[in-house]
Protein backbone atom coordinates (compact mmCIF):
# COMPACT_ATOMS: atom_id res chain seq x y z
CA UNK A 1 0.00 0.00 0.00
CA UNK A 2 0.92 3.62 -0.97
CA UNK A 3 2.48 5.76 2.02
CA UNK A 4 -0.38 8.32 1.62
CA UNK A 5 -0.05 11.26 3.64
CA UNK A 6 -3.33 12.07 6.30
CA UNK A 7 -5.32 14.72 5.15
CA UNK A 8 -4.16 17.68 7.73
CA UNK A 9 -7.93 17.91 9.60
CA UNK A 10 -7.59 14.59 10.73
CA UNK A 11 -3.77 14.30 11.23
CA UNK A 12 -4.01 17.01 13.78
CA UNK A 13 -6.86 15.12 15.60
CA UNK A 14 -4.78 12.50 16.03
CA UNK A 15 -2.20 14.37 17.79
CA UNK A 16 -4.44 16.12 19.86
CA UNK A 17 -6.35 12.70 20.37
CA UNK A 18 -3.74 10.32 20.71
CA UNK A 19 -0.73 12.01 21.55
CA UNK A 20 2.48 10.62 21.33
CA UNK A 21 4.72 9.25 24.01
CA UNK A 22 6.65 12.13 25.56
CA UNK A 23 4.41 14.94 23.68
CA UNK A 24 3.03 17.46 26.20
CA UNK A 25 -0.75 18.57 25.10
CA UNK A 26 -1.15 21.99 24.57
CA UNK A 27 -2.36 23.07 27.16
CA UNK A 28 0.45 21.78 29.53
CA UNK A 29 -1.66 19.27 31.63
CA UNK A 30 -2.76 15.67 31.72
CA UNK A 31 -3.57 13.31 28.62
CA UNK A 32 -7.03 11.23 29.35
CA UNK A 33 -4.75 8.31 30.33
CA UNK A 34 -2.20 10.45 31.59
CA UNK A 35 -5.08 11.52 34.20
CA UNK A 36 -5.21 7.73 35.04
CA UNK A 37 -1.86 6.63 35.75
CA UNK A 38 -1.76 5.38 39.03
CA UNK A 39 -5.36 5.60 40.47
CA UNK A 40 -6.36 2.87 42.27
CA UNK A 41 -10.03 1.19 41.95
CA UNK A 42 -10.64 2.71 45.56
CA UNK A 43 -9.90 5.87 44.59
CA UNK A 44 -11.66 5.61 41.01
CA UNK A 45 -14.98 4.64 42.79
CA UNK A 46 -14.90 7.52 45.54
CA UNK A 47 -17.41 9.99 44.93
CA UNK A 48 -16.85 13.47 46.17
CA UNK A 49 -19.34 15.45 48.36
CA UNK A 50 -21.43 17.57 46.34
CA UNK A 51 -19.91 15.64 42.37
CA UNK A 52 -22.25 14.18 40.57
CA UNK A 53 -20.00 11.42 38.96
CA UNK A 54 -16.61 9.40 40.31
CA UNK A 55 -13.55 9.16 38.06
CA UNK A 56 -14.34 5.81 37.02
CA UNK A 57 -17.88 6.74 35.77
CA UNK A 58 -16.31 9.71 33.87
CA UNK A 59 -14.05 6.99 32.70
CA UNK A 60 -16.75 4.89 31.38
CA UNK A 61 -18.48 8.04 29.71
CA UNK A 62 -15.02 8.64 28.01
CA UNK A 63 -15.41 4.98 26.60
CA UNK A 64 -19.21 5.14 26.20
CA UNK A 65 -18.18 8.90 23.86
CA UNK A 66 -15.64 7.07 21.48
CA UNK A 67 -17.97 4.45 20.95
CA UNK A 68 -20.25 6.66 19.74
CA UNK A 69 -18.45 8.38 17.61
CA UNK A 70 -16.85 5.50 16.07
CA UNK A 71 -20.08 4.49 15.12
CA UNK A 72 -20.90 7.27 13.29
CA UNK A 73 -17.35 7.56 11.61
CA UNK A 74 -18.47 3.81 10.67
CA UNK A 75 -21.97 4.32 8.76
CA UNK A 76 -23.86 3.81 12.20
CA UNK A 77 -23.46 0.17 12.64
CA UNK A 78 -22.80 -1.56 15.62
CA UNK A 79 -25.90 -0.15 17.72
CA UNK A 80 -26.15 -1.99 21.28
CA UNK A 81 -22.56 -3.13 21.14
CA UNK A 82 -21.38 -1.42 24.29
CA UNK A 83 -20.19 -3.93 26.98
CA UNK A 84 -21.21 -1.92 29.77
CA UNK A 85 -25.12 -0.94 30.42
CA UNK A 86 -26.35 2.43 31.16
CA UNK A 87 -25.07 3.88 27.95
CA UNK A 88 -23.13 7.77 28.23
CA UNK A 89 -23.03 6.86 31.88
CA UNK A 90 -23.05 3.32 32.40
CA UNK A 91 -22.79 1.90 35.85
CA UNK A 92 -20.18 1.11 38.20
CA UNK A 93 -19.66 -3.04 38.44
CA UNK A 94 -21.34 -4.49 41.40
CA UNK A 95 -17.75 -5.39 43.05
CA UNK A 96 -15.62 -2.07 42.16
CA UNK A 97 -12.60 -4.14 42.54
CA UNK A 98 -8.81 -3.62 41.26
CA UNK A 99 -9.34 -6.38 38.21
CA UNK A 100 -12.81 -4.87 37.51
CA UNK A 101 -11.09 -0.97 37.32
CA UNK A 102 -8.23 -2.54 35.16
CA UNK A 103 -11.05 -4.31 32.31
CA UNK A 104 -12.80 -0.89 32.66
CA UNK A 105 -9.17 0.63 31.58
CA UNK A 106 -8.73 -1.54 29.10
CA UNK A 107 -12.01 -1.10 27.81
CA UNK A 108 -11.53 2.55 27.39
CA UNK A 109 -8.36 1.97 25.48
CA UNK A 110 -10.00 -0.61 23.12
CA UNK A 111 -12.65 1.98 22.65
CA UNK A 112 -9.65 4.56 21.73
CA UNK A 113 -8.23 2.64 19.49
CA UNK A 114 -11.16 1.53 17.87
CA UNK A 115 -12.00 4.81 16.91
CA UNK A 116 -8.37 6.71 16.12
CA UNK A 117 -8.39 3.92 13.47
CA UNK A 118 -12.08 4.64 12.22
CA UNK A 119 -10.74 8.04 11.81
CA UNK A 120 -7.42 6.95 9.84
CA UNK A 121 -9.28 4.71 7.35
CA UNK A 122 -12.16 7.62 6.90
CA UNK A 123 -12.72 9.33 3.74
CA UNK A 124 -11.11 13.45 4.84
CA UNK A 125 -13.63 14.37 2.03
CA UNK A 126 -16.53 13.85 3.68
CA UNK A 127 -15.30 15.24 7.16
CA UNK A 128 -17.70 18.28 6.58
CA UNK A 129 -20.82 16.14 5.35
CA UNK A 130 -23.36 15.79 8.20
CA UNK A 131 -22.51 12.74 10.68
CA UNK A 132 -25.92 13.90 12.64
CA UNK A 133 -28.78 16.54 11.65
CA UNK A 134 -26.59 19.08 13.11
CA UNK A 135 -22.73 17.81 13.60
CA UNK A 136 -20.14 17.36 11.02
CA UNK A 137 -17.82 14.73 11.18
CA UNK A 138 -15.41 17.40 11.92
CA UNK A 139 -17.27 18.69 14.98
CA UNK A 140 -17.90 15.22 15.85
CA UNK A 141 -13.17 14.87 15.67
CA UNK A 142 -13.09 18.20 18.20
CA UNK A 143 -15.97 17.58 19.97
CA UNK A 144 -14.45 14.36 21.17
CA UNK A 145 -11.09 16.52 22.45
CA UNK A 146 -13.19 19.18 23.69
CA UNK A 147 -15.46 16.45 25.65
CA UNK A 148 -11.95 14.83 27.15
CA UNK A 149 -10.33 18.38 28.08
CA UNK A 150 -13.58 19.07 30.13
CA UNK A 151 -13.59 15.10 31.91
CA UNK A 152 -9.49 15.05 32.79
CA UNK A 153 -10.03 18.68 34.42
CA UNK A 154 -12.87 16.82 36.06
CA UNK A 155 -10.39 13.92 37.08
CA UNK A 156 -7.58 16.02 37.92
CA UNK A 157 -9.96 17.79 40.47
CA UNK A 158 -11.24 14.73 41.81
CA UNK A 159 -7.67 12.78 42.47
CA UNK A 160 -6.58 15.97 44.55
CA UNK A 161 -9.78 15.79 46.25
CA UNK A 162 -9.66 12.17 47.13
CA UNK A 163 -6.00 12.80 48.22
CA UNK A 164 -7.00 15.36 50.82
CA UNK A 165 -10.24 13.02 51.77
CA UNK A 166 -8.55 9.68 52.19
CA UNK A 167 -5.02 10.67 52.60
CA UNK A 168 -4.02 8.52 49.45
Amino acid sequence: MENVPLDVRIRDFLTAFNPPPGKRLWYGGASLFGSLRGVSAAQAAWKAPGHAHCIWELLLHCAYSRYNVRRLFEGGVERGGFPRPGGYWARLPAVPDAASWKADIALLKQEHERLADAVRRFDPARLDEHATQEHTFSDLLWGIVMHDLYHVGEMQVLKKLVELETGE
